[in-house]
């Protein structure tokens, strides 16, 4: 992929939650940083609480203080922060002679960043795609961050497992384990406890079951029971790398209700497929149309087949087929219906899913890398459905 290393590019952010900052700078805090690239080579301003561990980990060529760039003096002056920073950057591509320079900015760069440089001369040209693209294609080392996630997200799933293996049919054929109910935000807990002693950091894993299942979104609560399906989607982040993970498994303890397994091997199916078309040069909407194909041939309505136009599809498959997994849960590429092609180094998520308000949903995910000849698949947990005691 061209990553233009030509344009000059700014973020001004939190490096722990805003990923483009993190990605151009290379080091992560807490607070709002100053990254820019002029020319090729990459700076750093940060405050003076964070100086000296930039100067130890900041992989940039030069690296400035907020004293230096004189923006306390500026936020003084000027009443607001926000536009000590701005003030900040257009001083020093003045500096660098890059005033009269166009510089790119993400798609959600601040209106009051934009407003003052913007004041000052200087050229914004926002461009969320481009940002998003130097962010496709995975060097090894981030494939191996990703991978270390994914070994605790397998390891929680493990773990979740065997609650169910060990939990007891009661009443109602709600499942009981260590003498009380086993419920969605029981067993959520079990596995957001584990991720955290593997260094990572849940936020919104799902464990749904039942007719609740058939709502993708859905994080789940209340008893699960015998018989009805429970999807368990894990999508951490590690604290350490910041990268993430996204693994989707459905199990149904002891026998499925009618319709249950006729619909995981329809879903399981339509993964195989997908997973045997995968590399790249392939465009993510031929992957997504025949995942539909073996959904819509196995009698599921499918949002390729059925969606009618102004109105949501609320049964059978109604969502994309895949996303990239990175510094963000959720990235480029789409496997969908967006036209996208795919790149070798993408990360994407394969999940099928086909859902049925009446009795629950089925999603199965797997996370893969994009090669030129196919696909690495980065997940090793195995797809067993039913679970026994």
């Amino acid at each position: 992929m061209n990553k233009d290393e030509g344009q000059n590019l700014l973020v001004i952010g939190a490096p722990e939650h805003d990923a483009d900052a993190y990605h151009l700078s290379g080091f992560l805090a807490p607070d709002a940083v100053i990254s820019l690239r002029v020319a090729g080579k990459k700076y750093l301003a940060v405050s003076s609480l964070e100086y000296g561990r930039a100067a130890k980990e900041a992989p940039v060529d030069e690296l400035l203080s907020y004293e230096e760039l004189g923006i306390i003096d500026l936020a003084r002056e000027l009443k607001s922060g926000a536009r000590a920073y701005a003030v900040a950057v257009a001083n020093l591509l003045e500096k660098l002679g890059a005033s009269n320079s166009p510089v790119v900015v993400p798609g959600d760069f601040g209106v009051v960043y934009a407003d003052e440089l913007r004041a000052r001369g200087v050229t914004l040209t926002p461009d969320g795609k481009l940002f998003d693209g130097l962010r496709r294609a995975k060097t090894e080392e981030e494939i191996s961050n990703i991978e270390k996630t994914q070994k605790a997200v397998e390891a929680a799933c493990a773990h979740a497992v065997g609650i169910l293996e060990e939990s007891e049919v009661g009443e109602d054929n709600v499942l009981n384990w260590r003498g009380e109910p086993l419920t969605s935000e029981l067993l959520r807990a079990e596995i957001d406890v584990d991720l955290l002693r593997s260094g990572c950091a849940a936020d919104g894993t799902i464990v749904a079951g039942g007719p609740q299942a058939a709502d993708p979104h859905e994080r789940g609560h209340g008893p699960l029971k015998a018989g009805e399906s429970i999807i368990v989607d894990i999508f951490p982040v590690d604290l350490s790398t910041r990268y993430y993970s996204d693994m989707t498994r459905t199990f149904v303890r002891g026998e499925p209700n009618e319709g249950l397994q006729k619909m995981y091997d329809a879903v399981l199916e339509s993964q195989e497929a997908a997973l045997s078309m995968i590399k790249a040069g392939v465009n993510g909407k031929d992957v997504h149309h025949e995942v539909a194909e073996v959904l819509h041939e196995a009698g599921y309505k499918t949002n390729v087949h059925d969606q009618q136009e102004g109105e949501p599809l609320t049964e059978g498959f109604f969502h994309g087929t895949g996303h990239g997994v990175g510094l963000e849960i959720h990235e480029a590429p789409r496997v969908s219906l967006a036209d996208e092609e795919l790149v070798p180094g993408d990360v994407i998520s394969v999940e099928p899913g086909v859902y049925d308000p009446r009795v629950g949903g089925v999603r199965i995910e797997d996370l893969v890398v994009v090669t030129e000849g196919g696909c690495r698949n980065l997940t090793r947990f195995p797809k067993g459905f039913r679970i026994e005691q």
